[in-house]
């Protein structure tokens, strides 16, 4: 997603600039910074043409124009020409911009920003350089994090996406993936690119969207939880994590191993933390729950739940009370008691609907066996909702 001149307006060096003509282009997209100077008086028309890349904020005073008012116009007129996409001037020589210069800004939809107040050209250009390379960054990491969950990575592929990440992460590393409740991936994503880390933060971390979900990585010397936890605490601080949201943990890992087996702790470890309806996990306590967690190139798990539920029906077809009844028993850890309150029910109905379930999946199965076989199932299929 490319940043565009309405994102301008979201970074602090731009957020009290004020939109005074060409509204309707607020959606062209910015990649770079440009200045004006003098290019358009009559000793810059030599190399005027050469000037500008395009694609860009132009920053000017307007102090070529002191003499000559019309001369606004003319620069908004070339500077489109030469593909900018919006004009950033400092009030300084012109209070109000000519009337005429402002009808047309509105006319071809190019956007005319007035500075806010003393911002400094040296930090807005640093703050658009920081967001335009932070989501081509981000453009990049995202499809490395979803390729992630389908195969596994080799050394090399380990160490690129170390590289792209941070190459500045420490020996030692743990990732937390949160499911904010109420926000979208676009909401995430939003909140990543105008989030500005410090620099602490930069040197020992990473935040990126997966799967509509933070995912957050800390690094220190030492495998130390005390340091790593007092940075993440930094980082929910700063993505204004809440006590609603659904949080997993991985372990704390050397990145020798692969900072792909940390993100897919954290990432499962959050999953089965929804499952259970609890606000999180840490990977180390989900317990048997490993064995079943559909990591990447193995296909014998789904293989596994596919043919033991096959006569349930596929999943649009299930029956859904003996497949809800399914899911409460194995999440109740086999209690009936727990089953049928949870599903207001009376406990003779619950049994009566595990003797059904034994009958259609497991006939030949003791009751313990088929519990086993029924909680694996059970799980197997709803981790692989989540793949």
């Amino acid at each position: 997603m490319a940043v565009t001149v309405r994102d301008l307006l979201k970074t602090e060096s731009l957020q009290n600039f004020r939109v005074v003509a060409g509204e309707s282009g607020m959606d062209k997209t910015i990649a770079r910074v440009e200045i004006l100077d003098f290019e358009f008086m009559e000793i810059g028309e030599a190399y005027r043409q050469d000037s500008f890349i395009g694609d860009s904020l132009v920053l000017t005073s307007l102090l070529f124009a002191k003499d000559d008012p019309a001369l606004v116009t003319e620069t908004i007129r070339k500077l489109d020409q030469f593909h900018c996409h919006a004009l950033a001037y400092k009030p300084v020589i012109f209070k109000e911009l000519p009337r005429e210069a402002l009808d047309y800004a509105d006319s071809i939809g190019f956007p005319v920003l007035e500075f806010g107040g003393d911002e400094f050209f040296e930090d807005i250009i640093f703050d658009i350089r920081a967001l335009t390379e932070k989501v081509q960054d981000l453009e990049n990491i995202e499809p490395l994090l979803n390729e992630m969950m389908t195969h596994i990575f080799s050394r090399q592929e380990r160490d690129d996406l170390v590289e792209q990440t941070n190459p500045m992460l420490r020996p030692y590393v743990k990732a937390w993936c949160v499911n904010p409740a109420g926000k979208d991936g676009d909401d995430i994503y939003e909140t990543i690119r105008f989030t500005r880390l410090p620099d602490r933060l930069q040197r020992c971390g990473y935040a990126a969207r997966l799967r509509g979900r933070y995912v957050i990585l800390v690094s220190g010397d030492r495998p130390d939880p005390q340091d790593l936890r007092e940075k993440w605490e930094l980082f929910s601080m700063l993505y204004q994590i809440r006590e609603e949201d659904c949080i997993g943990e991985s372990e704390i890992l050397p990145l020798t191993e692969g900072l792909d087996n940390a993100i897919l702790q954290a990432y499962w470890a959050e999953v089965l933390a929804e499952i259970y309806r609890k606000p999180g996990l840490n990977y180390r306590e989900i317990g048997i729950n490993k064995l079943y967690i559909p990591w990447p190139e193995c296909p014998t798990t789904e293989q596994f739940a596919r043919e033991y539920l096959a006569p349930l029906g596929e999943s649009k077809e299930r029956s859904e009370e003996l497949w809800n009844t399914a899911v409460t028993y194995v999440l109740s850890d086999g209690d009936m008691n727990q089953t049928a309150e949870a599903l207001f029910c009376h406990k003779n109905t619950i049994r009566y609907r595990i003797g059904k379930l034994m009958e259609k999946l497991d006939p030949d199965a003791t009751e313990k066996g088929f519990y086993q076989n029924l909680f694996a199932a059970v799980m197997i299929d709803l981790l692989m909702q989540h793949r």
